[in-house]
């Protein structure tokens, strides 16, 4: 589309909106605080956080058919040669991003701002074509092409020194423009289905990454200047002292995104070119979890519903960190959470919302510990309880000692692998004696990638991924369980003695039936919900697929 008028020929102020998914009611009050103020729609809907600077420039350039153009599409020098000055451009949210010797593209945050490609065609002597970009980029291109940081931070500059007063820098990180940045930057990992983004200092750039489905994906590379800013904005927001960055900090906040609420878990580390920060994205879940959408083999699923229907024992579920026990334990909730029952869980923090469930999270601040809150736990008559973690003995013994007096008792554990569980509780203090009376089913999972249904084929009986839009190009959309469960018969219990062998363990639980990931892993390729490269990044095993 080319043209020296971008009004005319766009459509009405407000319909770009349908295109953008957003709620009628906030569609309806950016319109109303549109008209009152003055300032341009698409200003009012970033102000207000109901959209990320992403999904306003998709749903302009779909409504004005337009192109939608990304960082990696503007040039890398000034294709103008600095005959538009980078304070008209900064003050109109626009930014040339190609040029020839007879037109330029020109890329808008708002393709209904006035006057301005006359003007630019005026100056330059060339026809304009319009394009869109979220204004993120557009800033991100004026900051190479003129030295300026992004959104319009210029006198931040002096705050990236390791001097910086701390006062100044609190002052500096509650602008609206890092403000808007680092909200920005939590929309758009929202949007992407990210579960973390790490913000990551180098001497010459600022590396922003989203871990979405388990695997990290740059996002973008910001202007080394803004790091400290961003940094700062991020203590802020968890309440973490700004002028302390020699040690590693941790801390938490609760924020509104776009109207969904989120709770943030945020740990940041002293690197050699500033803080490195990571922020954990927890989205509050009312939804409740069905055990038979986690991807519980046909035997594990059977063998763990008839586990939760007893009225008293231990059940474990193990893995690392990020491997979805929590989502399991909020699937087993689900199916035990029935009026005759009352279920009482203690987590850090609580991500899914359960009605009918007394959910207790714990904050060691205050002396409420896993340990602390599992005493008071006892004193509520409860018929079932759920235990986030077992993280010391204190807690352990008292969870064992809940199973052995008439409670049924869901906990997790970090532990390599199912066999792994009893050594580990053992290593922590905790009488085999009390493992042999309560333990009854110990369940390990990993979470994999799932094939993209919108490309996944399969070839000579193998299923593997061409990667589409639906995926990012990555093949994989979404991710699903992996799992291996021991049931604890009177032989597998006479072996949990001092001095337990894991291996020993492993290889008894083999012979009376056990099967393990790798069976697990094998099903999964065999169905075609992931492929043999998904089980090798996660288990390190190498499973042979039909050539």
């Amino acid at each position: 589309m080319s043209t020296t008028d971008n009004t005319s020929e766009t459509v009405n102020l407000a319909d770009w909106l349908n295109h953008s998914g957003i709620a009628e009611a906030d569609a309806n009050r950016a319109v109303r605080a549109a008209n009152e103020s003055g300032e341009p729609l698409a200003s009012v809907v970033r102000r207000l956080g109901f959209l990320s600077d992403m999904a306003i420039a998709d749903a302009l350039a779909k409504a004005n058919a337009l192109p939608r153009l990304s960082l990696d599409d503007f040039a890398e020098e000034d294709p103008a040669n600095a005959t538009i000055s980078p304070e008209f451009l900064k003050a109109n949210q626009a930014c040339i991003a190609q040029a020839d010797e007879k037109r330029l593209l020109l890329a808008l945050a708002d393709p209904h701002t006035p006057g301005i490609a006359d003007a630019i065609a005026l100056a330059t002597g060339k026809s304009v074509e319009l394009a869109l970009a979220p204004l993120s980029d557009i800033d991100a291109a004026l900051a190479r092409y003129f030295g300026v940081s992004e959104r319009g931070l210029d006198p931040l500059h002096a705050a990236g020194s390791d001097d910086a007063d701390a006062e100044h820098l609190r002052d500096l990180a509650s602008e609206a423009p890092v403000v808007r940045l680092v909200n920005d930057l939590i929309k758009d990992a929202l949007e992407q289905r990210a579960s973390d983004i790490h913000v990551e200092p180098y001497r010459n750039h600022l590396r922003i990454r989203f871990r979405i489905d388990g695997v990290l994906h740059d996002r973008e590379t910001s202007s080394a200047a803004l790091a400290q800013l961003v940094v700062s904005r991020i203590k802020i927001i968890a309440d973490l002292d700004i002028a302390e960055r020699r040690r590693p900090q941790d801390g938490r906040a609760r924020v509104s995104i776009a109207g969904t609420p989120l709770d943030l878990r945020i740990a940041t580390t002293p690197s050699a070119h500033g803080e490195s920060v990571v922020i954990r994205i927890l989205e509050d879940r009312d939804a409740e979890v069905d055990l038979h959408t986690l991807g519980l083999g046909k035997k594990d699923e059977i063998l763990l519903r008839e586990r939760l229907a007893a009225p008293f024992g231990l059940i474990l579920v193990v893995g690392p960190t990020g491997g979805g026990k929590t989502t399991t334990l909020a699937g087993a909730i689900s199916t035990l959470n029935t009026p005759e029952r009352k279920v009482i869980s203690i987590e850090d923090p609580v991500e899914y919302q359960i009605d009918g469930v007394t959910q207790i999270a714990v904050q060691p601040a205050i002396g409420l510990t896993f340990a602390t809150a599992l005493r008071s736990v006892l004193r509520q008559d409860p018929d079932v309880i759920v235990v986030g973690e077992l993280r010391d003995r204190e807690t352990a013994e008292i969870a064992v000692n809940a199973a052995l007096t008439g409670h049924l008792v869901l906990a997790t554990l970090h532990a390599n692998t199912a066999a792994g569980a009893p050594a580990r509780l053992i290593d922590m203090g905790v009488d085999p004696s009390l493992l042999r009376s309560t333990l009854r089913l110990i369940l390990s999972q990993r979470l994999i990638r799932v094939l993209c249904p919108s490309c996944r084929k399969k070839i000579k009986g193998n299923w593997t991924h061409t990667g589409c839009d639906q995926c990012t190009n990555t093949g994989y959309r979404g991710r699903s369980g992996l799992f291996e469960s021991i049931d604890l018969g009177a032989s597998l219990l006479d072996l949990i003695q001092p001095g337990l062998s894991a291996l020993e363990f492993e290889r008894a639980a083999r012979e009376a039936g056990a099967a393990s990931l790798i069976d697990d892993g094998r099903n999964k390729i065999a169905e075609g919900i992931t492929d043999a490269d998904e089980i090798w990044r996660v288990l390190g095993e190498r499973i042979e697929t039909r050539s």
